[in-house]
């Protein structure tokens, strides 16, 4: 009997590792994505373009919001995982990363990979105002980004690691 137990364990943790793996292909995926739309541009400073508010309709929300939460969500739907339209709001996104809920899982800062995301309070009042997707592993004290709504703009960034607020890992 106990070898059928064994067997059957190893069937039951398997899933677990694949799905593992699985995220790690999703951020990956989604790091790409997301580089390969750096230098998009908003009309202005209107927070929209064609783009930006097909983005946006995609989260179902209202069109013209700042949006660096629509950039990153844009980024996980085209990797293959549907996040929630509250991305759109950082400070409620940070919040869920905190409970880990709605896909988000916090994480220590200085331990961010490919595929995470950091959360920045350039607003007083809030816990966060802004999301970045991690592109490479710190170093230096520095570690690559990709953002969408840097100066009405998605760009690749190299961020000081003493800003960002909260990390978090993108989970299945």
């Amino acid at each position: 009997m106990r070898p059928l137990a064994i067997t059957l364990l190893a069937l039951l943790a398997a899933p677990a590792a694949a799905s593992a793996r699985d995220m790690r292909a999703v951020r990956e995926r989604a790091v790409r994505w997301a580089i390969a739309h750096s230098g998009l541009h908003e009309r202005g400073t209107t927070n929209r373009s064609p783009r930006i508010d097909r983005w946006e309709r995609d989260m179902g929300i209202r069109i013209g919001q700042p949006w660096c939460g629509a950039f990153v969500h844009q980024a996980f739907l085209r990797a293959g995982l549907r996040l929630s339209a509250r991305l759109i709001d950082p400070d409620r996104s940070y919040r869920d990363a905190q409970a880990n809920r709605r896909h988000l899982h916090a994480i220590p800062i200085g331990s961010v990979r490919r595929g995470d995301l950091l959360f920045f309070a350039f607003r007083p009042g809030l816990l966060a105002s802004h999301f970045a997707l991690v592109r490479g592993r710190p170093r230096n004290g520095r570690v690559p980004t990709v953002e969408g709504n840097v100066s009405n703009a998605s760009r690749l960034e190299l961020r000081g690691l003493a800003y960002p607020v909260l990390a978090a890992r993108v989970t299945g």
